[in-house]
């Protein structure tokens, strides 16, 4: 059998049945049933679902061996196209469009006539169902009997038990069993089936009636259950509690014994830390200067690009009560420059966001978009919502985008060319994010700076070098089948990209940085950017706590490099923000008031070491950001964009303002950690005019 819209031009002769009345109409002008039979057996069809002629056999006792007969004599498959003109569902013209986009893009045509708006969802299905014949559903369901099938069937074959009858099971699929199929079920339920097509919204609905426990359990307690080495859900291990209650044991007695001494010898190894943190990133962001380390391709390439090869591409985007960038979103969306008919598009949204779950249900969304309601349970995550929508997404690869992303319109090409000409154990690539809104004020100016220097600089020369990449937490893009088998997002972390870039480097599979950008809205207001900041180094903690339960396993794991590379890259973003108000205290109290016991801190080479890193340490630092912002600038300006101006680097000289909110963000994530490890801070988005996207591509465009 064909699957679900599969439409071939080759197809047989064109044909326009009404299984629904011509079969009926000939079992009465036969003499198997009367009219009014015929009536009731319509009625007991549009209830339940199925073949009419089926439900004639439960109720009359005509043979299912009759009703084959006359099914078979009176009825071939025709073209699906050319049934909706037929019936009237589309028209000649619409058709024409349908198979010239084919042409071009590959597909079924029936996804392509949903993705254009040509046609209804259960229009197309009814249609279907009649080419393929089989019965549709009806409106009444039954769920609760025992022959329910198990998930990973039910999974497998994209079908469900709804309703049982008195000689057989309906059974809603996604697309038309194969005979084989038909018997696997049939022997699992120990009694016939019938199958019925259900459109994907349908299917979804049934899914989340039935199998919500499943669907759960999944998305919050797979990865718990099968690697429990690698779940954040205990922050603290009781080896780890012993590790730091022995190491507070001998700072105390260190302190007893000579606090003068024991504090020096803490001031030396934090200094001699620090110094070998900062002169690493500074390396790493050199190598990260270097062409090679982004994949880049050209306009000419990207326009090459054969859209009938390009798979079906899952876009997941997890909201919570942000509807008022709804708009936004599938502006940008629309943007997208990948064959619509290829979208897997699944917006994730909390059962208790009932603003967002309205106003999508008012909004005529084409069909690649699928609404996921995500139940209530705990914890409350951004990676639980995406281990929900992930559970079916139908994509070869998949992406997550924020509420507020405006990806480059070329991105998805690019990533495909990316897995195209990299390794096998490629199975993730990174976009660069920056901000649209850096002009607002001050605060977004900073933090372009940062992201600026992090993912133009930083992560390529990480991806250069092959250390773990700590991943952004939006326009990741995997490679779906992969990122099932890692048991996708630990739901219980709360910087779950970051922990998630740690794993794919400890099975051994690489992430790679595509020039590509995503443009996001920057937090404009101190107190949001705190709640952000302080979600994010909370995570960082816990991605390190989790990863070093076992040092000398991991070490085992990723090697003596991988090791030394978590350390400067997971470990010191909390520390270095954690330790520098010390510090800064220090340095107050003695160019402020030259108290004399400062300087004793400091004996011989410590206090160069601590004079460089004063002077040189912070020059590089400050240097980064004003490299990074430079470098998006001037590679914009080629492209002849002005997103950013010149102007907006000279505030980079005022970056260890900015370093001052995250010290206090990294103590509010400490505190978290200890009170509420796994509560998600939200974020409030919305706070300046996201940019819009071009007239043309809005969401009433469709493709």
């Amino acid at each position: 059998m064909k699957s679900i819209q599969d439409e071939q031009v080759e197809q047989n002769e064109l044909q326009t049945p009404q299984p629904s009345r011509r079969i009926g109409d000939l079992l009465v002008s036969e003499g198997w049933i009367t009219n009014e039979q015929l009536r009731n057996a319509v009625e007991r069809q549009q209830q339940y679902g199925g073949r009419l002629g089926d439900v004639v056999s439960e109720l009359y006792d005509v043979s299912p061996h009759t009703i084959q007969q006359l099914t078979e004599r009176n009825q071939s498959k025709g073209r699906i196209g050319e049934m909706l003109v037929q019936s009237g569902a589309i028209t000649e013209k619409q058709l024409e469009q349908a198979l010239e986009f084919q042409r071009k893009s590959g597909g079924k045509l029936g996804d392509i006539l949903l993705s254009l708006k040509f046609v209804e969802p259960d229009r197309l299905y009814r249609e279907i169902a009649t080419q393929q014949q089989i019965g549709r559903i009806g409106k009444e369901f039954s769920f609760e009997h025992e022959a329910r099938l198990p998930e990973a069937t039910a999974r497998a074959y994209d079908a469900i038990m709804i309703n049982k009858m008195s000689n057989r099971y309906l059974i809603a699929v996604g697309a038309p069993l194969t005979e084989a199929q038909i018997v696997d079920l049939e022997g699992i339920v120990e009694a016939p089936i019938e199958q019925v097509l259900a459109t994907r919204k349908e299917m979804e609905d049934f899914w989340k009636a039935v199998y919500e426990p499943e669907l759960m359990q999944a998305s919050t307690a797979k990865l718990i259950e099968e690697n429990p080495g690698n779940s954040a859900h205990i922050t603290f291990t009781t080896p780890q509690l012993w590790g730091l209650c022995l190491l507070a044991v001998v700072i105390i007695a260190g302190l007893i014994w000579n606090w003068f001494v024991t504090l020096i010898v803490l001031n030396i190894i934090v200094q001699v830390v620090y110094f070998v943190m900062s002169v690493f990133k500074f390396a790493i962001i050199l190598k990260g200067t270097k062409s090679t380390a982004q994949l880049r391709f050209t306009e000419e390439e990207v326009l090459a690009v054969d859209e009938k090869e390009l798979p079906i591409y899952t876009i997941l985007v997890p909201m919570y009560k942000e509807s008022e960038v709804i708009p936004h979103l599938l502006e940008n969306l629309e943007r997208l420059d990948y064959p619509k008919a290829k979208l897997d598009v699944r917006l994730l949204i909390e059962e208790d966001d009932i603003e967002a779950q309205e106003l999508l249900q008012n909004m005529d969304l084409p069909a690649y978009y699928t609404v996921l309601i995500v139940p209530h349970s705990l914890p409350k995550t951004k990676p639980k919502a995406c281990n929900y929508g992930l559970i079916r997404a139908r994509g070869e690869y998949v992406v997550i985008y924020d509420a507020e992303d405006r990806p480059d319109p070329d991105q998805l090409k690019k990533v495909i060319l990316s897995f195209q000409q990299s390794p096998e154990h490629v199975v993730c690539i990174q976009a660069k994010l920056n901000y649209f809104n850096s002009d607002q004020n001050m605060l977004t100016r900073w933090f372009t700076h940062e992201y600026s220097m992090w993912f133009e600089l930083l992560l390529p020369g990480i991806m250069r070098l092959n250390y773990p990449i700590p991943l952004g937490g939006t326009s990741n893009h995997f490679k779906t089948a992969v990122l099932k088998e890692l048991n996708a997002w630990d739901p219980y972390n709360v910087t779950e990209d970051a922990d998630l870039g740690i794993r794919l480097y400890k099975e051994g599979y690489m992430t790679v940085v595509v020039d590509s950008r995503t443009w996001e809205e920057a937090n404009s207001r101190v107190g949001n950017w705190i709640r952000q900041r302080s979600r994010w180094i909370k995570g960082y903690m816990q991605t390190w706590l989790v990863h070093m339960r076992n040092p000398v396993q991991l070490w085992k794991e990723i090697g003596p490099k991988g090791f030394f590379g978590f350390q400067a890259l997971v470990a010191s973003t909390p520390i270095l923000p954690l330790i520098n108000p010390i510090f800064w205290t220090l340095l107050i109290l003695w160019y402020g008031w030259e108290m004399e016991f400062v300087p004793k801190f400091f004996p011989g080479i410590i206090y160069y070491m601590a004079a460089i890193q004063f002077i040189i340490g912070n020059f590089l630092f400050v240097l980064s950001n004003v490299a990074g912002v430079y470098w998006v600038i001037e590679e914009l300006e080629r492209k002849k964009e002005r997103i950013f101006s010149y102007g907006i680097v000279k505030y980079a000289l005022l970056t260890p303002l900015y370093w001052v909110l995250m010290s206090a963000a990294a103590y509010k994530a400490l505190w978290q950690l200890i009170t509420k490890p796994f509560y998600w801070e939200k974020t409030t988005h919305g706070l300046t005019g996201a940019p819009s996207a071009p007239a043309e591509a809005t969401i009433e465009r469709g493709v």
